[in-house]
C-alpha cells in the first residue's frame, strides 16, 4: 500500500464524528433539561409568599372579629385596610396566573366576592352586625383553606415536573454513556491494544510484525500507517549500523579537531607578546590529531622572504626539522625541488597569511602519492589560519604600541610647543629688551616694570608647566571618561569655591581612548579658564549626544564674560582649545550667554559614527 492509498482512503465510521455526535446529544438533552428546570423554578418563585399571604388572611379575619367586639373604631379600620391589601396582594395574583377558568382563579374570586359582598358590609354598616360577621368567618376561612390547598397542589406539581426532567435527563445520560463506553471499548481500546503491541515489538527491533486491525476509521488508518512504517524501518535498519559507525567516526574526528582548535586558540590568545613558543608547542598535538607524518613550522618576516625560525613536532624540544638548513634557505626542498624528501615522503605546505603578508608555512610530511583526506586538509587550513591570526595580532600589537608611543611623544611635543615654548620665547624677548634698557640707561622705574613683567611671565610659564604635568598624568582606567570627568569636577570645585554642576549623559556612547583624552583635556582647560578669569560663582558642565550622533560638551558660567577677539599676552588657552577641537574633527564655539557669563560649546562626531556603511557590512 502506497502513501497516497493510506492518506486518501475514505473514513466511513469516524470515531471522532460518532463521539462528537454522542456528546452533542448528551449536551443538548442536558441543556434542555436545565432550561426546563430553570423555567419551572422561576414559575415556583413567589408561591411560598402567596401561601404565606393566604394563610395570614385567616388570622386577620379572626382579629377583625375581636376588634369588632372591643369596639376599637380606628384600629378596626386600619386592620380592614391591611386585610384588603393582603387579599389583593401581587404575589397572590401572580400565583393564581392568567387562566380565568382555573381552580385557583375560581377559589380566589369566590373568597374576594365573599369578603366584599358579605363580610365587609357587616363591619362598615351601622350598627355593626358582629354576630353575622362571626358566622361568616368560618365559611370564609374554609374557602381560604381550599385556596391554600390549591396553591400547594400547584407548587408541588411544578416540583414534580422538575424531578421528572432531572430523572429523565439522568436516565438518558446513563444510557448514552453506556453506548459510548461500548463504542469506545470496541472501536478504541481494542485497536489501541493492537497498536500498542505493534509499537512494543517495533521498539524491541522486530520490524516484521503487523497490526491486524481493519476498519474504515482513524485507528484503521493509523494501523495501516504503522504497517507501512514497519516495512520501511525494516528496509532502513539493514543500512543503519554502517551509517552510524561512519557518522560516529566523523563526529569523533570533528570533535577532536574542534577540541584541538579550541585549545590552540585558548593557548594562543592567552600567551605573551611572543606567540612563537606557543605555536611550536602546538605542533605535536596537531600531528597526533591528524595521524600523519611530522608537522613543522617555518616562519619569516612579512617584509622578507627568508626564514628566521623553524620548528618541528618530532619531540617536545624546539628544534628545526631534519631537512632544514637555516639560514641557507636555498637548500630547502621546498625551494630547491618539488618538495620531495628522501625516504619516499613529500612536504605539503599550508601558507600562513595575514592580509596581504605571508608570515610563514605550516608543513606536513606525507608519503608520496598518498593525498590528505578532506578533513585533514580542513584541519590544517584552520590551524594555519589560527597561527597566522596569532602572528598577525602579535605584529599588530607591536605596531600599535610603537604608534602609541610616537603619538604620545608628538602630543607632548605639541603641548610644550603651544604653551611653554611660546611663553619662554616671549620671556626671552623680554630679557633681551631688559638688557637693552640697561645698556641704554633707562630709568630705574622702567627697568623695574620690565623686570616685573619678566617675573610674571616666568610665573605664568611655571603654572603652565604644572598644568601640563597634571594633564600628562591623567589616566583613563577601566571606569572610563565618566569617572575621570567626575574626578576633575571634584578637583576643581574643591579648590576654587566655584559650584560646578555636572550632567553626564554619554553612558551609551563608545568613545575611543584618544577622543576621551581630548575631551577631558578640553574640559580641564575650560574649567581652568572659568576659575582663573571668569570670576564666576556657578558653572554648568553638560555632556550628551543628540539624535544625529553628535557629541556636545557645554561649559557655562555666570561670570564677567569674555572677549574672544582679545587674548592677553602669554595666554594660549583659547588657541589650545581650538586645536584640540580640530583634532576631534569638531567645532568649537566660545561666546557670551544671554543670561550673562560665557559658554564654551564643543560638538563633534565620534569615530564610531564616521565608519562608512559599506565598511561595516564588509567587517561584519
Amino acid at each position: 500500500m502506497s502513501h497516497s492509498d493510506i492518506t486518501h482512503s475514505p473514513l466511513r465510521n469516524s470515531i471522532v464524528q460518532h463521539t462528537t455526535l454522542a456528546f452533542i446529544l448528551v449536551i443538548g438533552v442536558t441543556l434542555c433539561s436545565m432550561l426546563g428546570g430553570m423555567y419551572m423554578a422561576d414559575s415556583i418563585q413567589g408561591d411560598a409568599e402567596a401561601l404565606n399571604k393566604a394563610g395570614s388572611l385567616r388570622m386577620q379575619s379572626y382579629r377583625l372579629t375581636l376588634l369588632a367586639l372591643e369596639n376599637e373604631e380606628q384600629l378596626l379600620q386600619e386592620h380592614i385596610a391591611k386585610f384588603e391589601q393582603t387579599l389583593l396582594d401581587y404575589s397572590l395574583a401572580r400565583a393564581i396566573g392568567n387562566d380565568p377558568v382555573s381552580t385557583l382563579h375560581r377559589l380566589y374570586g369566590k373568597a374576594v366576592e365573599r369578603w366584599h359582598d358579605s363580610m365587609l358590609p357587616l363591619l362598615q354598616n351601622q350598627p355593626r352586625q358582629i354576630r353575622a360577621f362571626r358566622a361568616e368567618v368560618p365559611v370564609f376561612v374554609n374557602e381560604l383553606d381550599q385556596f391554600v390547598h390549591a396553591l400547594q397542589v400547584k407548587s408541588e406539581g411544578k416540583l414534580a415536573v422538575i424531578r421528572g426532567l432531572q430523572i429523565g435527563t439522568l436516565l438518558f445520560t446513563v444510557l448514552m454513556a453506556f453506548f459510548v463506553l461500548l463504542g469506545v471499548y470496541s472501536n478504541l481500546i481494542t485497536p489501541l491494544r493492537e497498536l500498542t503491541r505493534l509499537a512494543q515489538q517495533i521498539g524491541r527491533g522486530d520490524f516484521r510484525s503487523k497490526a491486524y486491525y481493519e476498519a474504515r476509521n482513524e485507528l484503521g488508518l493509523l494501523a495501516r500507517a504503522f504497517n507501512k512504517m514497519s516495512d520501511e524501518l525494516a528496509d532502513l535498519y539493514d543500512h543503519l549500523e554502517r551509517k552510524v559507525d561512519e557518522k560516529t567516526a566523523q563526529l569523533q574526528r570533528s570533535n577532536n579537531s574542534l577540541e584541538l582548535l579550541f585549545n590552540s586558540a585558548r593557548s594562543l590568545y592567552r600567551s605573551s607578546a611572543d606567540p612563537i613558543p606557543e605555536l611550536a608547542s602546538l605542533l605535536l598535538p596537531v600531528q597526533r590529531s591528524l595521524g600523519s607524518g611530522p608537522v613543522s613550522l617555518c616562519l619569516n618576516h612579512a617584509s622578507q622572504k627568508t626564514c628566521f625560525s623553524a620548528h618541528t613536532a618530532v619531540s617536545a624540544e624546539r628544534q628545526p626539522p631534519h631537512y632544514c638548513r637555516l639560514p641557507d634557505c636555498e637548500q630547502c626542498p621546498v625551494h630547491a625541488g618539488d618538495g620531495k624528501l628522501a625516504g619516499g615522503t613529500e612536504l605539503i605546505n599550508f601558507a600562513l597569511r595575514s592580509g596581504n603578508s605571508e608570515l610563514g608555512t605550516l608543513r606536513v610530511e606525507q608519503p608520496q602519492g598518498v593525498p590528505l583526506e578532506p578533513w585533514q586538509e580542513q584541519l590544517l587550513s584552520a590551524v594555519a589560519e589560527l597561527f597566522a591570526a596569532s602572528l598577525g595580532l602579535s605584529q599588530l600589537g607591536q605596531q600599535q604600541a610603537r604608534l602609541a608611543l610616537m603619538e604620545e611623544r608628538a602630543v607632548i611635543a605639541r603641548e610644550l610647543h603651544d604653551s611653554l615654548a611660546q611663553a619662554l620665547s616671549y620671556q626671552k624677548l623680554q630679557l633681551s629688551r631688559y638688557k637693552k634698557q640697561i645698556a641704554s640707561g633707562h630709568p630705574k622705574a622702567e627697568l623695574d616694570a620690565t623686570l616685573a613683567e619678566i617675573q610674571d611671565g616666568l610665573n605664568a610659564a611655571y603654572r603652565q608647566l604644572r598644568e601640563l604635568l597634571t594633564t600628562f598624568r591623567i589616566k583613563l582606567d577601566m571606569p572610563g571618561l565618566a569617572a575621570a570627568v567626575r574626578t576633575t569636577v571634584l578637583e576643581f570645585s574643591s579648590h576654587s569655591g566655584v559650584d560646578i554642576c555636572l550632567r553626564y549623559a554619554l553612558e551609551h556612547c563608545p568613545l575611543s581612548p584618544n577622543e576621551e583624552i581630548h575631551c577631558l583635556q578640553i574640559i580641564r582647560e575650560a574649567l581652568s579658564n572659568v576659575i582663573k578669569h571668569a570670576q564666576a560663582a556657578r558653572c554648568d558642565l553638560w555632556l550628551h549626544q543628540d539624535k544625529h550622533g553628535l557629541v556636545h560638551i557645554c561649559v557655562d558660567d555666570d561670570g564677567i564674560g569674555i572677549d574672544v577677539n582679545k587674548s592677553p599676552n602669554g595666554h594660549y588657552g583659547l588657541s589650545i582649545l581650538a586645536e584640540r577641537a580640530g583634532s576631534l574633527h569638531g567645532r568649537l564655539k566660545i561666546g557670551p550667554r544671554r543670561e550673562g557669563g560665557t559658554q564654551v560649546h564643543l560638538q563633534f562626531l565620534p569615530a564610531y559614527r564616521r565608519i562608512p556603511l559599506q565598511q561595516e557590512i564588509e567587517t561584519t
